[in-house]
């Protein structure tokens, strides 16, 4: 943030929300029956949490979370990196629609200038927030996380996010640097706090001010954790002593996976204390004990953020909003753990793909009771384990967020988007799944609602330095991959940068998994006899 823009954003902090509200705002008495939307967004969170049966990981606060929601166990984002996920869901556009595959362009200038889903509530009366990382910083949100057209007032990141990646973790030699693992004392870090703490603090006192005002909000808080390094306050080991991790079930490069599909974690093997490691390029595998190192530290980010979300919903409970607020809970990608040798995102593997997602609706997802939230101590000796109160296994996509919370929040449903739809500011290539938490074990033949698209783009056939996250430019090839609840099909079709096209003509590699027998997708079943059907609908979709 530039100085201008800090400056704005103490002014607005401070006083703004009022202001704000005071100017914009619709009075809740006058929208009957309105709801307030809390929209967390974790980063880099796969679905290692206890609701989603993860028997290692203690969430009990998420898990809470989700005993009062409907959570969705098949919930995938159409691609496994940062910048393009969070611009897909917040746009309700596929990758190749806001032609963003990297952290370069502003979709806004760079494809067309759509509407967002914090800009449809902005523009329907709500006050509208950011706190931490909903957008990613940078070119890709025009440095200032679309601000005016998003958010009522100027976005908020911590004072201490750029401390992230210093040299700030303490090793064996009593030296700090900048490693992968990074458990830290809290009073030792620069300004004695971390990320997302101070977003968990900012975002109660947004609450406040607003609960004040008694308006209609929208409040998206975007925690860092458990995205890399994992720095995060070494209490938190202490729930995973190192004897009781193991490694990943699935720790070698499956025989049948073609080369193109594989990505060198070239992000973490600029850390310190990997590079000493003198891993060779790209297949070295990384040794078993700092394997162990990494999942131990992996969960208790994992905790951590546990942690900070249960203050938040606490003080959503204190604040007296749990009956009136609509609360989503997701993350942009899942990472690898070493399953297939694979560490980071930048895959179509589920295990990069495959996101939790849950919805607490007021009314519709429990019955309103008192209290609903209740902060709950991760280190407390048998944190009761919560179980979800239903779930939905149907295959979702996270593109389509925007029509689903427009929907339950009662507003007018955003228009499916023409092909191409690149002229059309406000519309949808996400449907509404309200109608799946209406009725969870709904059977209806939708075949939109029954798989997940996600693609991954690439810029040669075998492993290199910028395979993980190419530039536009470089991009050469691009995998689609269709999830449904028996497979996932992927082909790598070569692509042109310039003018945006997939040739499915050019094939560079496919994948076909049958997750029922292998779900950790390691055995490759492609058949040439099997592949017609499937890539004519990638083409479709795609195209």
């Amino acid at each position: 943030m530039n100085l201008f823009g800090y400056l704005r954003f103490l002014i607005c902090a401070t006083a703004g929300v009022l202001a704000v509200c005071r100017k914009h705002c619709l009075p809740r008495d006058t929208a009957t029956g309105r709801k307030n939307i809390l929209f967390i967004i974790a980063d880099d969170l796969r679905t290692s949490l206890g609701c989603y049966g993860d028997s290692t990981v203690k969430s009990p606060n998420i898990d809470h979370l989700a005993s009062q929601s409907i959570i969705f166990t098949n919930a995938y984002a159409q691609q496994a990196v940062c910048a393009p996920s969070r611009v897909s869901f917040l746009t309700g556009r596929r990758p190749d629609t806001t032609r963003l595959f990297d952290f370069n362009s502003y979709w806004r200038t760079h494809a067309g200038n759509y509407t967002t889903l914090p800009q449809y509530f902005k523009e329907h009366g709500y006050v509208t927030m950011s706190v931490g990382k909903i957008f990613h910083p940078g070119i890709s949100s025009n440095h200032s996380d679309d601000y005016l057209y998003s958010w009522s007032i100027y976005p908020y990141h911590p004072s201490s996010e750029k401390y992230e990646n210093s040299q700030t973790c303490k090793g064996k030699d009593g030296k700090f640097h900048a490693n992968l693992v990074c458990p830290v004392d809290v009073s030792e870090v620069p300004e004695g706090t971390l990320p997302d703490i101070q977003s968990t603090e900012e975002a109660i006192r947004l609450l406040k001010a607003v609960q004040e005002q008694n308006s209609s909000f929208f409040l998206a808080v975007g925690y860092h954790k458990p995205h890399i390094p994992f720095r995060f306050p070494k209490e938190f080991l202490k729930l995973y002593p190192i004897e009781n991790i193991s490694l990943a079930p699935d720790p070698d490069i499956p025989k049948k996976l073609p080369l193109v599909a594989y990505n060198p974690w070239t992000d973490i093997r600029k850390r310190e204390d990997v590079q000493a490691l003198n891993i060779s390029f790209p297949y070295g595998p990384i040794p078993e004990h700092f394997q162990l190192l990494i999942r131990q530290s992996y969960y208790a980010s994992v905790s951590y953020l546990d942690d900070q979300i249960g203050q938040l919903l606490s003080a959503v409970e204190g604040l007296g909003l749990s009956n009136d607020t609509i609360i989503m809970f997701s993350s942009d990608h899942g990472w690898s753990l070493g399953e297939h040798g694979e560490w980071a995102k930048y895959s179509n593997f589920d295990v990069t793909t495959r996101v939790p997602l849950m919805f607490y609706v007021p009314g519709m997802t429990n019955m309103p009771q008192q209290p609903i939230f209740k902060y709950i101590d991760p280190f407390s000796a048998n944190p009761q384990r919560k179980f979800p109160g239903k779930s939905v296994e149907h295959p979702v996509e996270l593109v389509s967020l925007f029509s689903t919370i427009a929907d339950l929040a009662k507003l007018p449903a955003p228009p499916a988007c023409p092909q191409p739809s690149f002229h059309v500011e406000l519309c949808t290539e996400g449907r509404s799944i309200v109608p799946l938490l209406l009725s969870p074990h709904n059977t209806q033949d939708d075949a939109v609602l029954a798989v997940a698209y996600s693609s991954y783009p690439r810029p040669s056939d075998v492993p290199q330095w910028n395979s993980d996250l190419p530039d536009l430019k470089d991009i050469k090839i691009m995998g689609y991959s269709m999830r449904t609840m028996d497979y996932r099909y992927t082909v790598w079709v070569g692509y042109n940068s310039t003018t945006f096209q997939a040739n499915f003509k050019e094939i560079h590699g496919r994948e076909l998994y049958l997750v029922e027998n292998d779900p950790n997708q390691d055995n490759n079943l492609y058949n040439q006899s099997l592949h017609l059907d499937f890539d004519k609908h990638l083409e479709y979709i795609n195209n």
